[in-house]
Formats: C-alpha cells, structure tokens, sequence
C-alpha cells in the first residue's frame, strides 16, 4: 500500500511538471520569487530528511518540533514556488489544487501507519505539534537527535533536490526555448 502510494505520488508529479512547464509563462521577477520559495521548501525538506530515521524512534527533532509532516510542508512550499514561476492562472487553478489532492490521501495514510506504530507517543506529538502549518506556541521537545547527511542520502532526497533544481532551471530558460 505504501508502495502503490508512493507509485502515485512520483508519477502525480510527473504529470504536475510536464502539464505545468507546458502551461507556463516564465518571467523574471516571477522565476525569482518562485525560485525563492522553491529553495525554502528544499531547505525545508532537506533539514526534515538528514533527521528521519525510517522505521526508528518517532522524530520530533529538527523541523519536526514544528510541524508533523515536514517534507510535505517543503514539498508544499515549493509548489507554491512552482505556480508563481509558471507565471499563470492555470499554475494556481490547475496544478496547486491537484498537488494537494495528491498529498492528503498521503497524509492521511501516514497518520494512521504513525498512530499505530507508536501509540500514544504520537498521540502526545500531534496534540503538541500541528500537521502541516506551523503555529505559534505549538512545538514538541526534541530528543537531541542532529541532522545527518548520510540520512538525507538514505531518504533519497538528493533524487527530490536534483529533479526540483533541474524543473526549476528549465522554467529560467523556458523563455529562451519558445523565442
């Protein structure tokens, strides 16, 4: 099941980016200030990935005193960067909209797997700590867990930072192309 989840996400998001650089207008001012918050949601993402310990000890450390889901928080971020970069309508009626179809389900489904791997010590986590937003006042305590490289590159989060960095270079030169 997580398998087939994660099957849709990557190919959801291929079909994002594909509709999305055919969509696109890209201008200047809007490719910096998407790019901008493109690269906040990879710091983001990358901070949450170098202190996830897949199948250890509930994270509450790094961005994940903040926020349960961080990853999805950057992803989210970033495809908020993604729609101002586009440059159209369509990248704020079409695509952020079918991002976040794609990531509820997925939200969900993690919820339910971490409520029942660790019980009431996530139940004390998400009373502390909000889903996605973050929210004044509502943080969990840490464990003195420090961020990794080595778990960034198990997460396999450098394959999300290349291919983010890779659409985001292509809708700079995007105008170039169609000229």
């Amino acid at each position: 099941m997580r398998l087939a989840g994660k099957l849709r996400r990557i190919h959801g998001h291929l079909v994002l980016a594909v509709v999305g650089f055919v969509l696109a207008r890209p201008a200047f001012p809007t490719n910096l200030v998407g790019s901008a918050l493109i690269l906040a949601g990879m710091v983001v993402r990358v901070w949450a990935a170098g202190m996830l310990e897949k199948g250890g000890d509930l994270c509450t450390d790094g961005p994940y005193r903040f926020v349960r889901h961080p990853l999805y928080l950057g992803s989210t971020v970033a495809a908020v960067g993604f729609a101002v970069m586009m440059n159209v309508i369509w990248g704020w009626v079409l695509i952020i909209p079918l991002f976040a179809a794609l990531y509820a389900g997925q939200v969900l489904s993690e919820e339910r797997h971490l409520r029942t791997t660790y019980g009431a010590a996530h139940a004390q986590f998400a009373a502390a700590v909000p889903l996605i937003v973050p929210l004044p006042g509502r943080a969990a305590s840490g464990t003195g867990r420090r961020w990794r490289l080595s778990l960034v590159l198990m997460n396999r989060e450098h394959y999300h930072v290349v291919v983010t960095a890779s659409l985001t270079a292509l809708l700079f030169v995007k105008p170039y192309l169609v000229s």
